[in-house]
C-alpha cells in the first residue's frame, strides 16, 4: 500500500469516527485510532480535561477532534474555536518570525549578529566559573540555545524563574532582570535548553524590528498565513470561556486579564491545533519549494538553517529537534508544557504531513504514552 493512500484511509477514518479494525478482519487498529480511543480514555478517566487532535497533508484542509471539557467542573465542550496555551511549542513559531526578520530588507539584524548592539548588558556578563565573557551571544546561538543563559533545565534557581514566570512584568523588565545573572557556559560552547534565552531573543527582535513582539507574530507570520487565533495575548480578544484551563498550580497567563504583558517568547503562545498544523504545512510546504517566484514568510536560504542541527546530540537546530535520515532532515518537531498545559507538534518532511495536538491536565503528570502515540501516525505512515 503506498504511503498517501495509507494516510488517506488513516484521515478519512479519523473523520469519520471509525475504528478501521472493523473494516477488515485480522488488522489492527490504525495509529490515528489508537490515539483518538486514548484521548477518549484520558478523558474519561479524568486525566485530560480537554485536548484537540488535528491532522494535515499535502497542503489539504486540517482535520480535527476534540475532547472534553474548556475546565474543570465545566459543561462547555472543547470546540475547534477553542484556544490551548501551546508551551515550548511556542518556539517553532518564534523562530520562524525572527527568521522572517532576518529575511526583511528593511529590518537590520542577521544570525551571526551579536546581541550587545542591542542590549549592550549582555556584552559584560561574567561566567558561573568567574570568568569574563569573551563576546556576547548571538541571534544564532539564542535560537539554538548554545547563548549560556540559564537553563530551567540544569539547576534553574526560583529567583531566576521567577523572571520567566512572572508574566505581569513587561519583556524588558524580564530581559533586564535575566540579565543580572551569570551565564552557564561561555557563548556557544554548551547546549542549555533556555526558556530564558528565548526572552532574551524576543526582545532583540522587538528593538531591532521597533515593533511588539506580539506585532512581530502578526505581522510577519499569522497575517500571511491566514492563522487568526495563535496570539501571546487571547483575552484581548476572546473571553476566557472559549480559552482552555485545565488545573492550574499557578494562575495561567490569560487570567490575568490586563496584568497580563510578557509573552514568554518561547513557552505562552496560545493556539490550536488545527493552526498548529497549518502552520506546519507552510514550513514544509517551504522545505519542499520549487517555485522560488512565490511569496513565504520564509525564504528558503532561512529554511535550510532552521533545519540544519546545531547540537547534534539533542538534534537541535533553530526552535526544532529534527531527525535526519542519510544526513538530510526528515522531521521536525517540538513539545510544550506549561503549569497544566501539554503540546506537541510534528512534521513529516517527506511525507509532506503534520500531526498537532494540544491538552490540558487535571493532575500534574502526563500520560506517558501520549508523545509516542502523537509521533505514531507519522511512524506507521513512514514505515508502511
Amino acid at each position: 500500500m503506498k504511503t498517501q493512500v495509507y494516510l488517506a484511509g488513516c484521515l478519512f477514518a479519523f473523520v469519520a469516527g471509525s475504528n478501521l479494525a472493523a473494516q477488515e478482519k485480522n488488522t489492527a487498529p490504525s495509529s490515528v485510532d489508537r490515539l483518538d480511543s486514548q484521548f477518549k480514555k484520558l478523558v474519561s478517566t479524568g486525566m485530560v480535561v480537554g485536548a484537540q487532535l488535528a491532522v494535515a497533508h499535502d497542503g489539504h484542509a486540517t482535520i480535527v477532534q476534540n475532547y472534553g471539557t474548556v475546565a474543570v467542573g465545566s459543561q462547555k465542550q472543547v470546540d475547534e474555536k477553542t484556544l490551548f496555551l501551546i508551551g515550548s511549542c511556542s518556539k517553532p513559531f518564534a523562530s520562524a518570525c525572527v527568521m522572517s526578520l532576518i529575511d526583511d530588507p528593511n529590518v537590520k539584524i542577521a544570525l551571526t549578529d551579536r546581541i550587545d548592539q542591542w542590549i549592550p548588558a549582555y556584552g559584560s556578563l561574567k561566567v558561573t566559573n568567574g570568568a569574563n565573557v569573551s563576546r556576547a551571544p548571538t541571534i544564532e546561538e539564542l535560537l539554538a540555545h548554545r547563548a549560556g543563559i540559564y537553563s530551567q533545565k540544569i539547576g534553574m534557581t526560583l529567583d531566576q524563574t521567577k523572571w520567566i514566570r512572572r508574566f505581569s512584568h513587561t519583556l524588558s523588565d524580564t530581559v533586564d532582570g535575566i540579565s543580572t545573572y551569570e551565564l552557564i557556559a561561555q557563548p556557544g560552547q554548551r547546549y542549555a535548553y533556555s526558556g530564558a534565552g528565548y526572552c532574551v531573543l524576543g526582545r532583540v527582535a522587538e528593538i531591532a524590528s521597533d515593533q511588539p513582539f506580539e506585532e512581530i507574530l502578526q505581522q510577519q507570520l499569522c497575517k500571511p498565513l491566514g492563522l487568526t487565533k495563535t496570539t501571546y495575548f487571547p483575552s484581548r480578544t476572546y473571553p476566557n470561556e472559549t480559552i482552555a484551563t485545565g488545573r492550574m498550580q499557578a494562575v495561567a497567563p490569560h487570567l490575568l486579564g490586563s496584568e497580563h504583558r510578557m509573552p514568554l517568547i518561547g513557552g505562552s503562545l496560545y493556539s490550536t491545533a488545527d493552526e498548529m498544523s497549518l502552520f506546519g504545512q507552510t514550513i514544509i510546504h517551504q522545505w519542499n519549494v520549487t517555485d522560488t517566484k512565490r511569496q513565504l514568510p520564509i525564504s528558503t536560504d532561512s529554511m535550510k538553517e532552521l533545519t540544519r542541527i546545531r547540537s547534534p546530540k539533542s538534534g537541535y537546530s533553530l526552535g526544532w529537534k529534527v531527525q535526519q535520515h542519510a544526513g538530510r532532515p526528515i522531521r521536525l518537531s517540538h513539545s510544550g508544557s506549561l503549569q497544566s498545559y501539554r503540546a506537541r507538534l510534528v512534521l513529516d518532511l517527506r511525507h509532506s504531513t503534520t500531526i498537532a495536538a494540544c491538552w490540558t491536565l487535571a493532575r500534574n503528570k502526563n500520560p506517558a504514552t501520549l508523545n509516542k502515540l502523537i509521533d505514531g501516525v507519522l511512524d506507521d505512515a513512514v514505515h508502511d
